[in-house]
């Protein structure tokens, strides 16, 4: 009796058991202090990397400014010899002109006193006495010899010869360095009208010819026309002038130069 009483409890025992059974109702645990450090720290290095790659691009930036501007520099400094180069021809070229004169003086005063000491000697005009003999001769001849004449101080010969040569020579490539190296003798003399209508002949007649030998004394002349203007008080003429010049001929000598002399002008 107690053997079916005690099968028939059990099972009601073990299904109590079974449904009395605490349920886990804990709940999820909490962020820890550290995984918050952890999480602030990865936002801060992702912050840091996006603030890099900007930096990045505005050194690249930077670097890009400072290479056009060592570029620039460069071309600045080439400017500068150039124009340097061109300032010691130049300062060249008066000089030899300031000795040139100086025995042009010598060589009239000692016409004079010859002529004091002897009254009585018939003399010839000057301009006959310093013409050379050219007769049959090459541009090329002529040429040498009026530049030769001008570096020993026989301006007057030398201009006489140039002057030959333009007229017998009109279409030689010399003519247009003739007519500008006669303007030259009379910019050195301070006859700026007489020089300046020389240099206006080489512009009118020869730029068309430029950069051939034929013209290759254009940018030369059209500075010299600026600078005469200048000489003549036409400053607003001589800008107009240096302003063409920078234009037209930008790589040469002269257009630095005519730079300069802009600043010097105020302009």
């Amino acid at each position: 009796m107690k053997k079916l009483i005690a099968a028939a409890v059990f099972p009601l025992l073990l299904a109590g058991c079974v449904q009395t059974q605490p349920v886990n109702t804990t709940p999820a645990p909490q962020k820890s202090a550290y995984d918050k450090k952890l999480e602030e720290l990865e936002r801060r290095v992702s912050e840091i990397e996006a603030k890099t790659l900007q930096n990045s691009a505005k050194i690249k930036t930077l670097n890009e400014r400072v290479a056009r501007v060592e570029d620039r520099l460069v071309e600045d400094e080439k400017d500068i010899y150039e124009l340097k180069k061109s300032s010691e021809q130049t300062q060249k070229i008066l000089k030899e002109i300031t000795v040139s004169a100086k025995s042009a003086v010598q060589s009239a005063n000692q016409t004079s006193q010859q002529a004091q000491e002897k009254p009585t000697t018939v003399e010839q005009p000057y301009s006959e006495v310093q013409t050379p003999e050219v007769i049959n001769v090459s541009d090329e001849d002529i040429y040498k010899k009026a530049f030769n004449a001008m570096e020993s101080g026989e301006l007057d010969t030398a201009r006489i010869l140039f002057e030959t040569l333009v007229k017998r020579y009109p279409d030689s490539p010399l003519a247009d360095n003739s007519l500008y190296w006669i303007g030259e003798i009379f910019y050195f003399h301070g006859d700026y009208a007489t020089a300046l209508n020389y240099f206006k002949k080489v512009v009118d007649n020869y730029s068309k010819y430029y950069p051939s030998p034929k013209g290759n004394k254009v940018p030369a002349a059209l500075l010299k026309e600026a600078l005469c203007y200048k000489g003549l008080g036409d400053t607003t003429k001589a800008k107009q002038l240096l302003k063409e010049l920078i234009s037209k001929y930008p790589s040469t000598n002269e257009a630095a130069i005519a730079k300069v002399k802009l600043m010097e002008l105020g302009d």
